[in-house]
């Protein structure tokens, strides 16, 4: 939906360096995109939690629609699960809990809002897994990325028969089309937690019709058995945030948070913080400094704008998903048993196919499917 770049208060007096995302020129006459983008900045605007993306203002300056956040030096979580994917290692198990336990934070606060009248707001965040988990430098988390968010003020209206996320990380719910609330982001960092104590993808499969079979078959197996040191009291975390039942699961991520906390407790004293930085440090060597170096070069810049867009030190991230893009894109696929298409609307990560051509796919994939019956 937008691009993002190193921005700076034209108030005099004001040096603040932050993040602006700015809506694409080519989707501003999308009257949806642009609802979805303002409902963004309204939500990140009334949400104020240390482990989400803090928000300054939000508005248009001529036909540039706007966002101001903080700007943060890391990396997301999913750069640090590919990185250790190919070496066959994984994110350390206290670490991971801790990192799911401040998601669950942040996420808890984003369910609990409500507007000026106390009324819930009723936010989803639907877009929860490792991309959108972000881990800074000096050992903080952040849950960024609210542009899929349902709320009840929302602008944006999803088309019946539209579900939005990726499609991996998706609640067995949403691909039944049944109505969702807070349960769904759960069952996401349930998932995002099973991957990286496994080091593997829980419903990720070489097609996204195979893997949203997967979702909706909701089989989870059992992380004791791929890794022998899985906690037991980790297992049992995992299982809840993971019942296909949403009645079964965790009913708020609150509960999951104390949850992790608790198993967190019972590993002793540490300082997750600055285990987490010196982890970063230790997969991206020499890297924060690049980019607070980098930073400072921006930041010491006058107030003309440069004739050249200047790039961060940091490469574009290998990317987790073969068949995805950065867009939202409208996938249409049969499941077995469903009495209507479902039209996922997923932000992925590669491919740039256009809707008629994973159409086509996915109508192929269905016949297939049909004539083996």
């Amino acid at each position: 939906m937008a691009s993002v770049y190193v921005g700076r208060s034209s108030k005099s007096g004001t040096e603040e360096v932050v993040a602006l995302k700015v809506i694409k020129e080519e989707l501003l006459e999308d009257a949806n995109f642009s609802d979805m983008f303002h409902d963004e900045a309204k939500i990140l605007m009334r949400l104020s939690h240390e482990h989400v993306i803090r928000t300054f203002e939000y508005g248009v300056t001529g036909r540039r629609h706007f966002i101001a956040m903080e700007l943060l030096l890391g990396r997301p979580l999913a750069d640090v699960w590919d990185l250790l994917a190919k070496d066959g290692r994984t994110v350390p198990l206290g670490l991971s809990a801790w990192i799911c336990a401040r998601v669950a934070e942040g996420l808890h606060s984003a369910h609990e809002m409500t507007d000026e009248s106390g009324t819930p707001l009723l936010v989803v965040h639907r877009d929860v897994n490792p991309t959108n988990i972000f881990l800074t430098y000096d050992g903080r988390i952040k849950l960024i990325d609210f542009g899929l968010a349902k709320a009840r003020k929302r602008a944006a209206k999803s088309l019946a028969g539209v579900v939005k996320g990726k499609i991996p990380y998706l609640a067995p719910e949403q691909t039944l089309l049944k109505p969702i609330d807070r349960r769904i982001d759960i069952f996401s960092l349930g998932t995002t937690l099973w991957e990286l104590g496994t080091g593997r993808r829980l419903f990720k499969r070489d097609s996204d019709f195979a893997t949203l079979q997967a979702v909706r078959e909701g089989h989870v197996p059992d992380p004791r058995v791929i890794r022998a040191d899985f906690p037991e009291p980790l297992f049992r975390i995992v299982t809840k945030a993971l019942q296909y039942d949403p009645k079964d699961r965790y009913q708020t991520a609150d509960a999951m948070r104390r949850d992790l906390d608790a198993y967190l407790g019972s590993l002793g004293p540490v300082n997750p913080g600055e285990q987490l930085a010196r982890f970063l440090e230790q997969l991206f060597p020499g890297e924060r400094e690049r980019q607070q170096s980098w930073l400072s070069e921006v930041s010491a810049r006058d107030r003309k704008p440069p004739a050249k867009t200047m790039r961060p030190p940091v490469p574009v991230p290998a990317n987790r998903d073969a068949d995805a893009t950065d867009e939202l894109h409208t996938l249409s696929s049969l499941l077995p048993g469903a009495t209507k298409q479902i039209d996922v609307a997923a932000r992925s990560r590669r491919s740039r196919w256009t809707v008629g051509a994973a159409v086509v796919l996915a109508l192929l994939a269905a016949l297939l499917f049909l004539s083996r019956k």
